[in-house]
């Protein structure tokens, strides 16, 4: 296996979206379609969707009220932006104490 596909594997399993649509969402207008993000990745609108659903769980994206459109955080233009602000707010007051985790039973 060569370097390039090593690190490719190493994203993949660490998120939960697939390299190509974490490249795809750089070329995303900051309103789209999932029509846009299926033909950017040429994959299915269904599975474009899919992938939609998960970015709004995780809060890449909104979804525009009363349309099939979505919008990209204003602060969020390509995913390591995205990322970038999760360590920040989440992963390194979760290191250093500041977040908590809640115990649920």
């Amino acid at each position: 296996m060569s370097k390039e596909n090593a690190l490719v594997t190493i994203v993949e399993k660490t998120f939960s979206l697939p390299a190509k649509v974490i490249v795809a969402y750089a070329h995303l207008d900051p309103v789209f379609t999932s029509g846009d993000l299926a033909r950017i990745c040429d994959i299915s609108r269904s599975s474009a969707k899919f992938y939609l659903n998960k970015m709004v769980e995780l809060r890449m994206i909104t979804k525009v009220p009363h349309k099939r459109r979505y919008q990209k955080y204003a602060n969020a233009n390509i995913f390591s932006d995205w990322l970038k602000d999760v360590l920040k707010l989440a992963v390194i007051p979760l290191e250093t104490g500041a977040l908590k985790i809640s115990e649920e039973e």
